[in-house]
């Protein structure tokens, strides 16, 4: 009887730490189509492990080329205004030196190109 209460006491326990590190890691999906009229859907992802906005990692690819692209993250900041928040990060591509702001909002991001165009992206549920 007592391996009974150790065994059950050992699965309570895993399964806890199950959830917690199941809900401390996010990854969000977003998508923008057809933004320049050429019919390419625009991806980016966002993800961390830690449930962090400021070491989360940023991934960019298209409809014509699936291959992921991590963005260099150059700064990370939360803006609260009222009761939603927004987070403003700044990113380049690799060897680039553009740099871009992604403002994600309820529902979705834009991406503050420095020419001054602003793309919507919506948010994909998983």
């Amino acid at each position: 009887m007592m391996m009974t209460k150790k065994l059950f006491f050992l699965l309570l326990v895993g399964m806890f730490f199950s959830t917690i590190s199941a809900q401390a890691q996010w990854r969000n999906k977003y998508k923008c189509h057809n933004f320049y009229g050429n019919g390419v859907t625009e991806y980016i992802i966002s993800k961390s492990a830690k449930n962090n906005s400021k070491v989360a990692e940023y991934w960019y690819y298209t409809s014509r080329n699936a291959k992921r692209i991590k963005l260099v993250v150059l700064s990370t900041k939360e803006v609260i205004s009222g009761m939603e928040g927004t987070t403003i990060v700044k990113v380049r591509f690799p060897n680039g030196k553009t740099i871009y702001t992604l403002e994600f909002v309820p529902g979705g991001l834009y991406c503050l190109a420095p020419n001054g165009k602003k793309q919507a992206y919506t948010y994909i549920p998983n």
